[in-house]
């Protein structure tokens, strides 16, 4: 793996995210990971109409080398190079029921062409928003069958304790915790007074 250039890649389209989020996950990569990658790509590409697709582009524009994609409401506290995958692999949602897909694309791993994942999408992007209207995680289990990762991770939606054994957790969308008062601010850089939420936020139900 050595000979392969090392990706890491976010994706921020839309209004959802600030620019603060890009720069506070490559701090965390940079800090604490673990990964000496030779790039690192934000990618903003707005093509498609349901904005979690736009994901999918990434297959499109990265076809060589080792890539690894993180989502930006993501804290990275240790090493990642577990993570590094030839096949393309994403998580395994263990913490909540499989009722769309059991897994979770909060982090996704690869080498090589994936392209079609992005080229089929695109091919019918009408017919597959619809059917896959919860987001990207079912299309990609169902159509592609990824491998999956089992540990190294956990989900802010049931374990909210800083754990040594977790060096990523994942914020499942709930961004808005990386910019309120919690453990998790060690790791990032400071937070814009504009960003920052008043008080910490209730701890998420744990059915999403």
């Amino acid at each position: 793996m050595n000979d392969l250039t090392l990706r890491v890649i976010v994706v921020n389209t839309g209004t959802k995210y600030d620019s603060w989020y890009n720069n506070n996950i490559k701090h965390m990569i940079d800090t604490y990971s673990g990964l000496e990658y030779d790039e690192f790509h934000v990618l903003q590409d707005d093509r498609y109409e349901m904005q979690v697709a736009n994901k999918l582009i990434m297959f499109e524009k990265f076809t060589d080398g080792q890539n690894i994609y993180f989502d930006l409401d993501t804290v990275i506290k240790g090493d990642c190079n577990n993570f590094l995958t030839e096949n393309l692999t994403v998580c395994k949602a263990w913490w909540r029921p499989p009722v769309h897909s059991p897994i979770n694309s909060s982090i996704i791993s690869w080498q090589g062409n994936y392209s079609h994942i992005n080229d089929l999408y695109e091919s019918q992007e009408d017919y597959y928003m619809l059917k896959y209207n919860k987001g990207i995680d079912q299309y990609l289990y169902e159509l592609f069958s990824p491998e999956t990762f089992t540990d190294g991770f956990c989900s802010y939606q049931t374990i909210q304790q800083n754990l040594p054994e977790f060096p990523v957790v994942l914020y499942n969308q709930r961004y808005q915790y990386l910019t309120s008062p919690g453990w998790w601010t060690q790791y990032q850089l400071p937070v814009p007074s504009f960003l920052q939420q008043p008080r910490k936020l209730v701890h998420p139900s744990k059915s999403g």
